[in-house]
């Protein structure tokens, strides 16, 4: 599994062609997905726990996040309205404090630190089921896309290929690092892709310009519905409030 890992992060062809023509293809592409999950699931679990074990220490998070969103709101502010709301936001940041604090201390059904742990065990079984479900939804719409530009590959074959599209997201295992966390994530987000592309590109046998629109297609398709819905919703209320 170790040497499917490093083929799917270096894009390895000999890896993609071997995965193409297995017969355990699938087997093989949703394991390495339930270990990454797993990985991340832990890393993550382990880092809330020790987060949440400690009350003074959420208070003292939230609280800086509340002061650099003020301070962001304060350099942003230019009118008068504005500044009068990062004032009131400054004059009431102790309170909302407070109500945090008295939250926190609500008796819960369970002692906090057995709740601790299965907050963390909830979040490392989740995890995966995250991935999969992902994976699943962009699997599908590949399969589709690319069979419609005349790929050759099987669902099983799209399914197990993709999956190694996962692999970078072990990097989501940092994301509680401040900036670096978010900076890796986008990395990984955008290595996966390009391991999709290629892997479709092999499993349906497709060049690489129809392989990447295969992958893109319906996301692009989606977005632009989107956009539509939004701007007919904004005539219909500019249509609206002229009557």
């Amino acid at each position: 599994m170790i040497d499917t890992f490093n083929g799917a992060l270096t894009l390895s062809q000999t890896l993609f062609q071997g995965m193409r023509e297995a017969p355990d293809v699938v087997r093989r592409g949703l394991t390495l997905v339930l270990l990454v999950g797993l990985l991340v699931g832990g890393v993550q679990a382990i880092s809330t726990m020790i987060t949440n074990s400690n009350p003074d220490r959420v208070i003292a998070d939230i609280e800086t996040t509340l002061n650099q969103s003020i301070q962001q709101q304060s350099l942003a502010a230019t009118s008068a309205s504005q500044r009068e709301v990062v004032q009131m936001l400054k004059e009431n940041s102790q309170g909302v404090l407070s109500v945090v604090r008295a939250v926190m201390d609500l008796p819960t059904p369970l002692p906090r630190p057995v709740s601790v742990i299965f907050q963390g065990l909830g979040l490392m079984a989740s995890t995966p089921l995250s991935y999969m479900g992902s994976l699943m939804f962009a699997v599908v719409f590949t399969h589709i896309a690319a069979q419609q530009l005349g790929g050759q590959g099987t669902i099983q074959q799209m399914l197990g290929m993709g999956a190694l599209s996962v692999a970078p997201h072990a990097l989501d295992a940092l994301s509680f690092i401040p900036v670096i966390g978010s900076t890796l994530g986008v990395i990984a987000w955008a290595w996966g892709l390009v391991i999709l592309v290629q892997t479709t590109s092999i499993a349906h046998r497709l060049d690489s310009g129809r392989a990447t629109l295969a992958v893109l297609l319906y996301p692009l398709i989606g977005v632009l519905l989107v956009l539509f819905g939004c701007c007919a919703l904004f005539l219909l209320a500019f249509v609206s409030g002229g009557r």
